[in-house]
């Protein structure tokens, strides 16, 4: 695992978007931070996966707006990815609070950042002509 670092090609364009994307990733260098620490506290991981489970929906209905208001003409294929994200995440997450394994943190953890880096770049970037400088 290694810290995520923003660069721009992570950039969309839309300044709440970019700066829900920049928030999500700090709450993964978070995680990342946990799992690497000497001593694993899974009380920590709880709370940040909480955070990140929390800033995620948020952001996803932050964008979903965005996206409505511009007309987005891919809108529904983008909410079924989400849906299909936080669905993920969710179990994975209880899956942890079942067990709560250093294991079952880094699934979680790999699982996100995959995602989140993947979708951005192939998904979310796909939005910049629609939301470039656009303020809602």
């Amino acid at each position: 695992m290694g810290v995520i670092t923003w660069r721009r090609q992570l950039s969309v364009g839309q300044p709440s978007i970019d700066e829900d994307h920049k928030h999500l990733i700090e709450y993964l260098n978070e995680l990342d931070a946990a799992l690497n620490a000497r001593s694993f506290m899974p009380v920590r991981v709880a709370k940040i996966l909480m955070k990140l489970l929390e800033y995620t929906q948020q952001h996803f209905a932050r964008e979903e707006k965005i996206m409505q208001a511009v007309h987005y003409p891919k809108f529904e294929e983008h909410v079924r990815q989400h849906h299909e994200a936080v669905r993920t995440l969710s179990e994975l997450s209880a899956v942890f609070t079942r067990d709560p394994t250093h294991q079952n943190a880094e699934r979680i953890y790999t699982f996100t950042a995959d995602w989140l880096v993947h979708h951005i770049i192939m998904q979310d970037t796909q939005l910049t002509p629609y939301v470039r400088g656009v303020w809602v």
